[in-house]
C-alpha cells in the first residue's frame, strides 16, 4: 500500500487538511494560551510566552514531514467560512503493527460544546482504520481533561490503563489515562 503523507478529509461541517503559513498567528496564540495548556503536553510552564519564530519553526517542522511520516498534522477549518478552529494529529504510526495514537485541540474555545470534536475524530478514526489500514487507535488525556474523557469514551475507546502520578500540574501530580479503541470494536 502506497504510503499517505497528509490528511485532507471532509464532514458535514469541517474541512480538515494540511497546515499552511496563513495558520501560524492562530497556532501561537494557542500554544500561549494557559488553559489549552494545562491539557496539552508535559512541559513545565514557561517563564516567556512562545515567539512567533518558535511557532514558525514548529509549523515547518508539520509542513516537511519525514519519509515516511511517523505523524501526520492536520488543520481543522470549519466548511463554512474556511476558518481555523484547532488542529490534531494520528502519531506514533506504526504501520507494521497497524497502530497509531490520535491528538486533537480545539483552539477556538467559542466552538466548544457544538460537537466539532467528535465530529473531526469520527473521521480521522474512519480515515486511521481504511485509509492507513491501522488495526489500533490510542489516545492519553489527563485525569482532569473530563472534555476529553467524554468525548473518547463516546467514540467507542475502551480505558486501557492509568498511569498514576504521571504529569505535575497545578502544583500537584496528576494521572494520565491512556485509551484505546480497535478496528473490531468498530
Amino acid at each position: 500500500m502506497h504510503p499517505i503523507n497528509s490528511i485532507y478529509l471532509t464532514t458535514e461541517r469541517l474541512v480538515l487538511k494540511p497546515h499552511t503559513l496563513a495558520n501560524l498567528e492562530c497556532l501561537n496564540a494557542w500554544f500561549n494560551d494557559p488553559e489549552l495548556s494545562k491539557y496539552d503536553g508535559d512541559d513545565p510552564p514557561r517563564d516567556l510566552p512562545e515567539t512567533p519564530e518558535e511557532t514558525r519553526l514548529t509549523l515547518d517542522r508539520m509542513l516537511n514531514p519525514s519519509e515516511p511520516p511517523g505523524i501526520l498534522h492536520y488543520a481543522i477549518h470549519k466548511r463554512s467560512d474556511d476558518d481555523l478552529i484547532g488542529y490534531g494529529m494520528v502519531a506514533h504510526i506504526d504501520r507494521y503493527n497497524r497502530r497509531c495514537d490520535l491528538g486533537l485541540t480545539l483552539g477556538e474555545k467559542s466552538e466548544w460544546g457544538q460537537g466539532y470534536a467528535r465530529e473531526a475524530l469520527q473521521a480521522v478514526i474512519a480515515f486511521c482504520f481504511v485509509q492507513l489500514n491501522m488495526n489500533r487507535l490510542g489516545a492519553s488525556m489527563y485525569d482532569f481533561n473530563w472534555r476529553s474523557i467524554r468525548l473518547f469514551e463516546g467514540l467507542g475507546f475502551q480505558r486501557e490503563g492509568v498511569l498514576h502520578q504521571y504529569v505535575f500540574k497545578f502544583g500537584t501530580f496528576r494521572d494520565e489515562l491512556q485509551y484505546g479503541l480497535v478496528k473490531k470494536q468498530v
